[in-house]
């Protein structure tokens, strides 16, 4: 299985292909400036099996308008409890492009699964939310939470949930029996200080956090620091050792700082991880002398 976390900025996008080379996409978020990078151009007239919607958001769907011409999609899935109507209920200051063509989809298609579940050879896929009603009547907490599984590893996307948001899923035994065995972990509204919850790492432990998110600007983005010391961290060697035999480590990748990160998954659960970019400035004049991935076996 191999997972791709692209680097948009301050918003999301990320693709899941499993070993018989079918994919899922989850969110549909662009990159816009000097450096772009449009899903709607990067795979136009391939096909996509599933495209999962995890936050109704702009920064989330900027590109589906253009997605849904160029890219065949097999399958839409959204939160199932949020309608056209709830959708519009939210967005009374308004909808840009992306929201509104999700709004036209909610319209013409409904809530929820369009199509057929995508088959990804062995890949596990399971989605959690919480209901459209009070007290959850914003995007963010009514975001779909996913777990992504090959074998032993297993990546738990965030979404923009927050506290709680979080803490309600936490009611449901199944998925707090899930969260045991996440591996990574995509943190939760681009890593900021409003996704964090201390009360899910009673339950995990994963071995890094992801953050796809922008530039530093404010201080809610300043959550490095918590997350990493509730992960284990992977060896690092694309750095100087510690000490003999002693690797240095990451705990939290950015794509802010690693540009797009992908991961590399094999059956028996041993992954590799490769960020886009150098992680040290004097690697970048010399990449060909140092090994840039990191792996965890």
């Amino acid at each position: 299985m191999k997972v791709q976390i692209f680097d948009v900025k301050h918003g999301a996008c990320a693709m899941i292909t499993g070993p018989n080379g079918k994919r899922l996409m989850i969110d549909c978020g662009y990159r816009e400036g000097a450096d772009p990078w449009f899903p709607s151009s990067a795979f136009a007239g391939q096909r996509i099996e599933m495209l999962v919607v995890q936050n109704l958001d702009e920064d989330h769907v900027d590109d589906l308008p253009y997605l849904w011409k160029e890219v065949e999609i097999g399958a839409f899935y959204s939160n199932p409890s949020v309608d056209a109507t709830a959708l519009k209920a939210m967005k009374t200051q308004g909808m840009d492009e992306g929201v509104a063509k999700a709004y036209d989809m909610l319209k013409q298609f409904g809530p929820g699964l369009t199509g057929w579940r995508a088959d990804l050879g062995g890949v596990g896929v399971r989605a959690y939310f919480n209901r459209y009603a009070e007290p959850f009547a914003t995007t963010n907490d009514l975001s779909v939470v996913l777990f992504v599984t090959y074998g032993r590893f297993s990546i738990l996307f965030g979404g923009d949930i927050e506290r709680p948001g979080w803490l309600q899923l936490l009611q449901i035994p199944s998925f707090r029996a899930r969260l045991q065995a996440v591996t990574a972990i995509v943190g939760s509204h681009h890593g900021r200080a409003s996704g964090k919850c201390d009360e899910l790492f009673d339950y995990l432990t994963p071995d890094i956090a992801i953050f796809s998110d922008d530039a530093k600007q404010y201080e809610t983005q300043e959550t490095d620091a918590w997350y990493r010391h509730r992960v284990n961290g992977i060896p690092d060697y694309s750095r100087p050792a510690r000490a003999p035999g002693v690797p240095a480590m990451r705990h939290v990748l950015t794509t802010r700082r690693d540009g797009t990160i992908t991961i590399d998954v094999s059956a028996f659960g041993r992954y590799l991880v490769t960020p886009e970019r150098s992680t040290d400035p004097l690697e970048e004049l010399n990449t060909a002398m140092r090994a840039r991935a990191l792996i965890k076996t």
